[in-house]
């Protein structure tokens, strides 16, 4: 024990080998070139030099890459090559440029998130400012720790897809989607998608945030609607338009030909037969909805959509009772209890809206 003790302390005080010596001072010397002023050397010196030092570097020891990394990391104009391989390198060499460099693009960074490892991709979410391109890069190969990261940083920017990308991504993921909500590019399209796998908290932060009046729309358009309804064609963006703005929720012209004569009635048939994909359909043409988005509402186990389409529809409290249950503190009445909530606080307009939002989504096929 004692040899090996004094064989220990005789290899530390040792003097590094020649070889060791020219290592380590011409590798100093090369990152002084390369980290001359654009005054001291041309960009043909700086890149050639990066050159030579980049494959002097691929057998050094981690402590000296670690070093020229630092260096290089506060240069703005640092050889890209150099600059890449080192920020791909082991965490513990790359830190510096990751975390800080302004002379990697968007596409090194984008390389670095998908090639590095989590560090590198935690280090680039947490950076000042990050990109749209990069952002999507670490939302598809980041794992969850770093899109959390993500999502909490305010300088970062997030692409319409990359949001929508990142709503199909975070159902069933509270901690995550709560994030989301909260970002300021989540659209409401968006965040009426996710509203369907996320918890009640959840749902009402979505509604509080998103459920807006269309008051300004509705008096934007006051002259329009007589003008459209006397034109000899009907133009079907217009009407689509008109469909969401207008103030009535229901379909007049369905209550007519329904054998039921209104939706109270149909709805409280529908509370006496149970589920039934017949009366169903006549909810949805009556309430004014695609019928599939009407299946939907109904068979939500969790409250808030039966509110929004009562509330929506301006059907009473006793009849939003009949098809969501009536609340109470058992885990049965949990659908009943959600559902009073949501109806008490959301106003007939922003209901609207919200339930308009929803039959867009199933338009277009993106409900899932």
């Amino acid at each position: 024990m004692a040899d090996d003790l004094q064989t220990s302390q005789l290899m530390a005080s040792a003097p590094e080998p020649p070889a060791g010596r020219a290592r380590l001072r011409l590798t100093r010397r090369l990152a002084d070139i390369v980290c001359l002023p654009e005054t001291r050397v041309s960009p043909q010196e700086r890149w050639m030099t990066a050159d030579v030092l980049e494959e002097l570097l691929r057998n050094a020891a981690p402590d000296l890459r670690a070093k020229v990394a630092e260096r290089l990391a506060g240069q703005g104009d640092a050889p890209a090559g150099l600059l890449r391989r080192l920020a791909l390198d082991a965490f513990e060499v790359a830190e510096p440029i990751v975390r800080r460099s302004q002379a990697l693009t968007d596409f090194d960074m984008m390389e670095i998130a998908r090639k590095g490892g989590p560090s590198h991709q935690m280090a680039l979410a947490r950076r000042e400012h990050v990109s749209e391109t990069v952002a999507a890069s670490l939302a598809s190969s980041g794992g969850p720790d770093v899109i959390a990261v993500l999502l909490r940083n305010r300088g970062a920017r997030l692409a319409p897809q990359t949001t929508d990308f990142l709503v199909r991504e975070l159902r069933e993921n509270d901690r995550l989607a709560e994030l989301l909500i909260k970002r300021p590019e989540l659209r409401p399209n968006q965040a009426f998608a996710l509203f369907w796998s996320v918890s009640h908290p959840l749902r009402r932060q979505i509604l509080e945030r998103f459920s807006v009046s269309r008051a300004i729309l509705q008096e934007a358009a006051a002259d329009v609607f007589p003008l459209a309804a006397g034109a000899a064609e009907v133009d079907r963006d217009v009407g689509e338009a008109l469909r969401y703005i207008d103030r009535r929720q229901r379909n007049r012209e369905a209550a007519e030909r329904s054998v039921y004569g209104s939706l109270e009635r149909a709805v409280e048939e529908y509370a006496r037969r149970g589920e039934d994909l017949e009366l169903q359909a006549e909810i949805a043409r009556l309430a004014g909805v695609r019928s599939d988005l009407a299946e939907r509402l109904l068979a939500d186990m969790g409250g808030e959509p039966i509110a929004v389409l009562a509330k929506a529809t301006g059907m009473s409290r006793a009849h939003l009772e009949l098809i969501a249950g009536k609340p109470g503190e058992g885990a049965e009445a949990a659908r009943g209890r959600q559902a009073q909530l949501v109806f008490d606080t959301l106003s007939v307009d922003k209901a609207q809206t919200v339930l308009r939002y929803w039959n867009w989504v199933f338009e277009r096929g993106r409900a899932d």
